[in-house]
């Protein structure tokens, strides 16, 4: 198993998008823990489950 730290300053969708180029998963997650927002995925999760190019 590998760990590779890479940051970057530009939108997270980009960012981790252009990585799956090179990863067999992402895994994203939520910082907010209401009931009413774990029904929905953040921007960030919606917008890395339609563009990458891995598992997510």
């Amino acid at each position: 198993m590998n760990l590779v730290e890479d940051i970057r300053c530009v939108h997270p969708v980009e960012a981790l998008t252009d990585a799956s180029d090179t990863c067999d998963l992402l895994v994203v997650g939520s910082h907010d823990r209401s009931a009413l927002s774990s029904l929905l995925l953040g921007s960030v999760s919606r917008g890395v489950l339609h563009h990458a190019r891995c598992s997510v």
